[in-house]
């Protein structure tokens, strides 16, 4: 990973969770400390960030980043709960279903549950099309229909006016979306073209899962995505405590 890139993900990281140490970022990044140590006086030098004792934190003179955190990077993240989430989700669904399935790194696991059985899926990325294909082992699995668009930097993601266009000629038993953060009103995400997929994905389906685990409590992105009193059923592996009401079916993963 070059610098940039480097320093470009732990100011995402910062801006996710509010501060960050030498060994996260070295851990989540797959980073030397010594080299986490160089990226962050360069960007302290520069006013991306303060320094903290350990590591560093959000500058309140910097601007937010719009970027998503790269998949490679986010998948990483919380790795057990999110298995446990996917597999979770996935004992929803019945063969013969067709599903919509959001991009993200906790649906992505769910490729390894679903592709050797016999649904259909639509997805807006091109990451769980190629898990699901790659994975697929017998005759008779899983066939992916894949939605078309623009390709969001890092994400893997189709969006804009074709993924939307797309997504609207289908019609699914399940819509499985991930998210950027949870609060009383529903879920957000980080920005205006994830969410207009999202919301094509909760036109078109009967019944709308959502899967998070807890690190997504509490936290707003930019764009609010759904409301709860849309959301049939919620796949996380905590309870949630003080978000306020929730209409939707909490499974525990």
């Amino acid at each position: 990973m070059r610098p940039l890139e480097r320093q470009r993900a732990i100011v995402s990281l910062v801006e996710r969770q509010g501060d960050l140490t030498v060994e996260e970022a070295g851990r989540t990044l797959g980073i030397s400390p010594a080299t986490v140590r160089r990226d962050f006086v360069e960007l302290t030098r520069r006013g991306a960030l303060n320094k903290t004792w350990g590591g560093v934190k959000r500058s309140p003179s910097a601007p937010p980043s719009s970027d998503m955190l790269p998949s490679s990077l986010r998948e990483n993240l919380n790795a057990p709960q999110k298995d446990r989430i996917a597999r979770r989700a996935c004992e929803l669904v019945h063969d013969g279903d067709v599903l919509i399935i959001d991009g993200g790194t906790t649906t992505l696991r769910m490729a390894h549950y679903l592709a050797n059985r016999p649904v259909r899926i639509l997805t807006n990325s091109i990451l769980i099309a190629h898990r699901i294909d790659a994975m697929r082992s017998v005759t008779g699995g899983a066939e992916v229909f894949l939605a078309g668009g623009f390709l969001y930097p890092g994400s893997g993601l189709l969006v804009g006016p074709e993924a939307v266009q797309s997504l609207g000629q289908y019609h699914a038993r399940w819509a499985f979306l991930s998210v950027g953060g949870l609060d009383a009103e529903g879920g957000t995400n980080t920005n205006h073209l994830v969410v207009e997929s999202e919301r094509a994905m909760i036109r078109m389906a009967e019944s709308v899962v959502v899967m998070a685990d807890s690190s997504k409590w509490h936290r707003k992105e930019m764009v609010r995505a759904f409301a709860w009193n849309e959301v049939a059923k919620l796949v996380t592996d905590v309870p949630p405590i003080g978000v306020g009401n929730i209409h939707a079916e909490i499974l525990l993963a």
